[in-house]
């Protein structure tokens, strides 16, 4: 008996991982495209990233704190490639690392409420609270836990 429906399985019969993880760990990881984006446009890059990070500590610390969101997307999305590798352990440090990563971005939105003396700010709102369901959502998805537990073996 499958555990999930069949559109959930890969051609191998591997489970897939869920349709809004990669958006998930990659609005989790904003910090790093805003880099990326910042350093391909040689010229202004310092303006931009005044702009979107103005208290230069803020950029280090949602880099540092979305490291391990990053290292989680890298491991889904290069898989195959591990298989073929024969390594398997990675497959255990996915959930875990997803979750640091967010209590490390929660953790660093609460300090910069606590900086600004709990004053309401929209976007530190929104993220509190984005982080907060992403938090819930990788740590009670069965499927998330049914795919780590499927991928144990790299051929079924």
């Amino acid at each position: 008996m499958l555990k999930l429906p069949l559109a959930f399985y890969d051609e191998s019969g591997r489970i897939l991982p869920p349709r809004w993880l990669y958006s998930m760990l990659i609005l989790l990881c904003i910090d790093w495209l805003a880099f990326i984006f910042s350093l391909a446009s040689r010229t202004q890059t310092s303006e931009l990233l005044a702009f979107f990070y103005p208290q230069k500590e803020s950029l280090g610390l949602g880099l540092a704190a979305s490291l391990p969101v990053l290292i989680a997307l890298s491991l889904v999305s290069q898989r195959e490639r591990l298989w073929k590798k024969e390594y398997l352990a990675w497959r255990k440090w996915v959930i875990p690392l997803s979750q640091l990563g967010v209590l490390a971005l929660l953790s660093v939105q609460l300090y910069y409420a606590m900086h600004h003396h709990w004053g309401f700010e929209t976007i530190t709102g929104v993220k509190i609270v984005f982080y907060s369901i992403a938090l819930y959502a990788i740590s009670k998805s069965r499927h998330l836990k049914w795919m780590v537990e499927d991928w144990e073996t790299p051929n079924p």
